[in-house]
């Protein structure tokens, strides 16, 4: 089962969304309005609602209240997605329908997106029509804070919209199965360059945060490193590195001057030769020509990067398919949550 709910702006594709998920993929779709309408809690509503349906998959549209998002969150088949679409497309689809002012409009979205609330009287009526002024109503910027996925709908071309949405769901394109899996539980390459990102926060280079994971063919991390200078030195970010700190020079330029230890390097001298060979090194950022040597040296069969950040990065492949280490650039699919501690 999976419980997806749509947060987003005024106007911003939330129920394109539902409906390509309720046709294609026979979601069951909940309006959050409706339980607001009833005048009772509306998150323990919604959240009966949920369990009546349960285990068919359920989109639920238009959540802005802060305390039903947390409960939902409670459950973990929950995945919260914050809808956001250009200002000027949002006002096009709904301007016959709520107001013909984009002036309006814009203050309307803020009052929903910010809690900036206009002192025009008008505005205070429009308020009053469209039922808006719920105790329960919570800024969108909060609820928005505590989604995994970003989607940015900036059309309105029903293909493109699909193709994005099976994208997120991972669909089979010939049986039309829907494969949620990744988004609860991510594949091991998803889940390891997820945890080279948290290791690249605690890293302390001035310049750059790179973190770096090693993990061996049964799924068991053997080693992790982040850069930054070696023990016992000042760190980086405090002037440990004159180099680093020297904003003249450019980035991947005179590293022989650099006495920051690379993520990789700290890695492969943590776990070893006899623990490399075979394994796989994840790593944020795509390999220097300094760091290959050492990982064809040291027995790695496999590098997953996620972002491409050396400028001799045409070496580095050069090498890796001479030695057979398969490289692979890896697209996150989802947003991973303790990359918000970085």
């Amino acid at each position: 089962m999976l419980i997806i709910g749509l947060i987003g702006s005024l106007a911003s594709g939330k129920h394109l969304i539902a409906d390509i998920l309720h046709k294609k993929h026979g979601f069951s779709a909940l309006e959050y309005k409706d339980f607001k309408s009833q005048k009772q809690d509306a998150a323990k509503e919604c959240l009966e609602k949920v369990k009546e349906t349960w285990p068919k998959n359920i989109v639920v549209i238009g959540i802005d209240s802060l305390k039903t998002l947390t409960k939902m969150r409670d459950n973990p088949q929950f995945f919260g997605i914050v809808v956001e679409g250009p200002v000027i497309l949002r006002f096009q689809r709904r301007k016959h329908e709520i107001l013909d002012s984009l002036e309006k409009f814009v203050q309307l979205d803020d009052f929903l997106q910010f809690g900036v609330k206009s002192h025009d009287s008008d505005f205070e009526k429009l308020l009053a029509r469209l039922h808006l002024e719920d105790g329960d109503l919570s800024p969108l910027n909060k609820c928005m804070d505590s989604c995994d996925l970003r989607l940015i709908i900036n059309t309105n071309d029903q293909a493109d919209l699909e193709s994005k949405i099976e994208k997120l769901l991972a669909v089979e394109s010939k049986a039309q199965q829907l494969t949620t899996t990744h988004l609860l539980c991510p594949n091991w390459d998803d889940y390891f360059s997820m945890v080279a990102w948290i290791t690249a926060s605690h890293g302390n280079c001035v310049r750059h945060r790179v973190g770096c994971i090693i993990a061996d063919a049964d799924q068991r991390i053997v080693a992790a490193g982040y850069n930054g200078t070696p023990d016992n030195i000042k760190k980086c970010d405090q002037g440990g590195c004159e180099r680093c700190w020297d904003m003249s020079i450019d980035s991947g330029e005179r590293l022989d001057e650099c006495i920051c230890i690379h993520g990789e390097e700290s890695a492969l001298l943590e776990a070893g030769r006899r623990q490399c060979c075979g394994a796989t090194l994840y790593v944020t950022h795509s390999p220097c020509r300094q760091c290959s040597k050492k990982i064809a040296q040291s027995g790695i069969r496999r590098v997953v990067y996620s972002q491409e950040y050396s400028s001799g990065f045409e070496h580095v492949r050069k090498l890796f398919k001479e030695v057979n280490i398969e490289l692979v650039k890896q697209e996150l699919q989802t947003i991973p949550r303790l990359i918000k501690l970085i």
